[in-house]
C-alpha cells in the first residue's frame, strides 16, 4: 500500500491508495498493522497494512479531548441493566465473522487486538462508534472483533450495541433474536430515561448485546435526542467500552448525530471498493475533531 496525500495523484480517484492524510501525529497510532480478512482467507503477506492515524488537520492551538462531550441534565446514578443470556448455538458453525472466536490465535485475531491497542492509546474512549464510507465494507465485522478484543483485555466490561436501523446484522452474528429491540429502547428511554435497559449476556464472549429485531414490521429512523440519553445513562452502567455498529455514512446524516455523543469514530475500508473520493467525502462529512483513523480490510 502506497503512502501519500489526497490527491497527489491526478487520474487516480477511482482506486483507494492511501487510508490516512498526512497530518498532525497522534501518539501511538501510527504503527503498521496487517490487514484483515473478514471473509476467512489466509492472508498471503503482511505487506498490506492497517493503520490507525489522524485523518484531520488539528489546530496549531491544542487538540481537543475525545472524551469532551456536552452531558446531558438526567439523573447521574447508574442504571439497571437487565440481562438475558445466550450461549452460541453448538449445532451450527458460528458466524465467519466472529474471527476472534472461531481461530483467536490466527493472525487475524491478532490483528484486531493490535487495533484494540490503538484504539486504547488514543485515549481510552469509552463510547467508539465504528462507521463506513459506504455499504459493504466490513464496519460490522469490525464493530464485533473490535468489541470482542476489548473484551479480553483484562476481563473488560463490553457493550456491543447496534444502530444501523435498516440493515440490522448482529442478531444473525450471534444466532439470536433481541427480547426488546434496542430501537424500541430508545423509543422507550427517551420519555423515562430511568427505565431499567436490556441486553443479551454472551458468556463464552464475554460480551453484551443490544440490538436491533430484524424482524421489526416497521423501520425506524435513528432518534439522535434519544440516542443521546441512552448513551449517558450507559455511560454509567460500568462499561469499560461501547462500541457502536453505526450505520454507513454516505446518503444519510445518521452517523453524524451518533458521534455527538460518542468520544470517537473510526472509519472502516475495503481494499479494492473504497475509492478514494468516497473516505474523503465520509471524513469531510463527519467532525474530524472525532475521527480516530482508518481501518482497511482487505
Amino acid at each position: 500500500m502506497k503512502r501519500g496525500k489526497f490527491g497527489d495523484r491526478p487520474g487516480t480517484d477511482d482506486q483507494l491508495e492511501v487510508a490516512t492524510r498526512a497530518v498532525a501525529p497522534m501518539p501511538l497510532t501510527t504503527q503498521p498493522m496487517v490487514a484483515v480478512r473478514p471473509d476467512g482467507v489466509e492472508l498471503r503477506t503482511l505487506a498490506h497494512t492497517v493503520e490507525i492515524a489522524r485523518t484531520a488537520i488539528i489546530q496549531a492551538a491544542g487538540v481537543p479531548s475525545l472524551l469532551e462531550r456536552a452531558p446531558l441534565p438526567i439523573d447521574q446514578t447508574p442504571p439497571e441493566v437487565g440481562l438475558t443470556q445466550h450461549h452460541l448455538p453448538e449445532d451450527r458453525k458460528p458466524d465467519g465473522r466472529l474471527i476472534l472466536h472461531l481461530a483467536p490465535d490466527s493472525e487475524r485475531a491478532a490483528q484486531f487486538r493490535v487495533l484494540r491497542h490503538h484504539m486504547l492509546a488514543a485515549g481510552r474512549p469509552q463510547v467508539i462508534v465504528v462507521t463506513s464510507p459506504g455499504p459493504g465494507e466490513g464496519k460490522t465485522t469490525t464493530a464485533v472483533n473490535l468489541a470482542l478484543a476489548l473484551a479480553e483485555c483484562n476481563r473488560a466490561k463490553v457493550l456491543l450495541v447496534e444502530t444501523h436501523l435498516r440493515r440490522p446484522q448482529l442478531a444473525s452474528v450471534f444466532a439470536f433474536v433481541p427480547p426488546w429491540c434496542f430501537a424500541e429502547q430508545l423509543a422507550a428511554h427517551r420519555h423515562q430515561p430511568l427505565l431499567p435497559w436490556g441486553a443479551i449476556d454472551i458468556p463464552q464472549l464475554w460480551l453484551h448485546v443490544a440490538a436491533v429485531n430484524p424482524k421489526a414490521d416497521q423501520v425506524q429512523l435513528l432518534d439522535a435526542p434519544a440516542f443521546a440519553i441512552a448513551m449517558e445513562r450507559l455511560r454509567l452502567g460500568g462499561y469499560d467500552h461501547i462500541v457502536i455498529d453505526a450505520p454507513p455514512v454516505s446518503g444519510t446524516a445518521e452517523v453524524n448525530l451518533l458521534q455527538d455523543a460518542a468520544d470517537g469514530v473510526l472509519m472502516v475500508t475495503r481494499a479494492r471498493r473504497t475509492t478514494r473520493r468516497q473516505l474523503r467525502a465520509a471524513i469531510e462529512q463527519l467532525s474530524t475533531r472525532k475521527l480516530l483513523g482508518t481501518v482497511m480490510l482487505e
